[in-house]
């Protein structure tokens, strides 16, 4: 995110970020020619040269994303694929589809989510401020921006009150091979107060994504933002003390 600051950025490190993005994002294909040639998108200007010095080109959803819309319209294409097997009556057939899903969920799903919530927010917010009804692809773009902006302000609050209703059975074996991902690291004898750590990494992100996108004018509060979340996260290490380990 500290790329996005509305501060000058040197030429030199603006080709640094832009490397490290394509890593962040897992950027392996350009999808954008594609994309443009099957929704007809019309070319954009990026938000601003920070914006754009980072390889975040344009104001559509699915151009800054990427790779990783490819990755997950193949978790889909896959999770199709593995129902499919499950409904077979071979029973090679089937134990393979259903030992596809467990690798699938949610532990696999949960990881690319998790490791994706940041370029997936800052996207979504960069579409949010531009968003386009005027033509049917601009306004699927627009309506997909929105659906995938209320799953992820909604993902803490249900991480949140899947692992508090469940705080006594974290140590099983059936719930964690499911959702071990998002909780794996905390040290779950300090109570439930650990479980503020994995909800306010989402929160920060999504913060942090908003901060960027729509304070570009005002760099104060983008500090003042930014400072907020430290101290936030500094209260947590040091009050709750959530992680098992001190590293």
């Amino acid at each position: 995110m500290m790329p996005l600051f509305t501060v000058t950025m040197p030429a030199n490190a603006g080709m640094f970020f832009a490397q490290m993005m394509q890593i962040a994002a897992f950027e392996i294909i350009d999808t954008k020619p594609y994309l443009d040639e099957y929704l007809r998108l019309e070319p954009s200007d990026p938000v601003n040269a920070n914006f754009e010095a980072v390889g975040l080109e344009s104001v559509y959803f699915l151009h800054n994303l990427g790779t990783l819309a490819v990755a997950f319209v193949f978790f889909v294409a896959v999770s199709l694929f593995s129902a499919l097997l499950v409904l077979c009556t071979n029973k090679k057939v089937n134990h393979t589809g259903e030992k596809l899903q467990q690798k699938l969920f949610w532990g696999a799903l949960i990881n690319l989510v998790t490791e994706s919530y940041s370029m997936l927010t800052v996207s979504c917010m960069i579409n949010l401020r531009y968003l386009q009804w005027n033509a049917v692809n601009l306004a699927f773009m627009s309506l997909l921006t929105i659906v995938v902006t209320l799953v992820l302000l909604a993902l803490p609050i249900y991480i949140g009150r899947l692992l508090s209703n469940n705080f006594n059975v974290l140590d099983h074996s059936k719930f964690k091979r499911k959702y071990s991902a998002f909780y794996c690291e905390l040290h779950l004898h300090n109570g439930q107060m650990v479980l503020l750590q994995p909800i306010w990494f989402f929160v920060r992100r999504f913060l942090l994504a908003m901060m960027v996108v729509f304070c570009g004018t005002t760099v104060i509060w983008q500090i003042a933002l930014m400072t907020t979340n430290v101290v936030v996260q500094v209260i947590i290490l040091g009050r709750v003390k959530p992680f098992a380990l001190p590293s």
